[in-house]
């Protein structure tokens, strides 16, 4: 994706048209936008939200077409120079949007104005909270992805999740990709599938993979074709090897045109979807 040091002129008229605070990169760096922002912020707000019980996870599903409140002004110096990098203001709006949701999901369970939580990651880039947040309890444990203008958000109570969201593309998979995403058995699958479920067939594969490669925190560590998910969309445990913990893969119900898949290293129990309107009631 190109990319762009400054942002997009048309993205800084529409957050201006959006009512959120006015972001001029020229005047302020990202570093001192996001301290002023600290400084002026409560620290704390009133938890509201439970957390997920044992093995549960809390699955929220966000529609970025809406970004909430001061979308900008929650997201630290870090996620303000990627923002910067987009070229179209669609990508730069998702990403803003993504971002604040994610924080204001997160502090809701802690108790913390989002612009004040801190992230760090394990050696694979995967994000997560910082320890200080995690006040002596279990850590929350999450995990993001968004396609287009939907995003979904899943948190846990300790163990490690992946989710992955993607839409259906008509010229997916390509042989190419097939051949260096698929295994053996799923190529022999998708060879017997008819062609016109080839790209829902595929896309859901690849979801579950994508998923639980996110889980176990090696992102494209591990290649995707030494996975065999099966092109089946059903819940099952993959063993990667004598030793290694299992993990537990599940297909989720997503709108048409897309493909949804969650993992849990070492199993989930229920999976309770979740509605914006309670990190409202969280930050009040």
């Amino acid at each position: 994706m190109l990319t762009t040091p400054m942002l997009e002129p048309h993205a800084q008229r529409w957050l201006r048209a959006r009512g959120n605070a006015p972001y001029g990169p020229a005047a302020h760096t990202p570093a001192q936008t996001a301290q002023a922002l600290r400084e002026h912020a409560p620290a704390r707000r009133n938890p509201a939200l439970q957390r997920p019980q044992g093995r549960d996870v809390h699955l929220w599903h966000i529609d970025l077409r809406d970004m909430g409140t001061d979308a900008v002004n929650l997201l630290d110096a870090a996620e303000l120079a990627r923002a910067q990098r987009f070229v179209y203001a669609h990508d730069w709006r998702r990403y803003v949007a993504a971002h604040a949701w994610l924080r204001r999901v997160l502090g809701a369970y802690l108790g913390i104005a989002p612009q004040h939580l801190r992230f760090d990651a394990d050696a694979h880039g995967k994000p997560m909270l910082a320890h200080r947040h995690a006040n002596g309890d279990a850590a929350l444990r999450f995990n993001m992805s968004h396609s287009k203008d939907i995003a979904l958000i899943a948190v846990t109570s300790g163990p490690e999740v992946g989710v992955d969201i993607e839409a259906l593309r008509d010229d997916l998979p390509g042989p190419d990709l097939a051949a260096g995403v698929l295994s053996a058995g799923e190529l022999d699958e998708l060879a017997r599938c008819a062609p016109l479920d080839h790209p829902a067939v595929f896309v859901g594969c690849w979801t579950r993979k994508e998923a639980c490669l996110k889980a176990l925190g090696v992102g494209l560590g591990l290649e995707p074709r030494a996975l065999d998910v099966g092109l089946q969309a059903q819940r099952m445990t993959l063993q990667l090897g004598s030793g290694e913990p299992a993990v537990d893969l599940a297909p989720l119900p997503c709108p048409p045109g897309y493909a949804a898949a969650l993992a849990v290293v070492g199993g989930f129990a229920g999976v309770a979807r979740q509605d914006a309107a309670l990190v409202w009631e969280g930050m009040s």
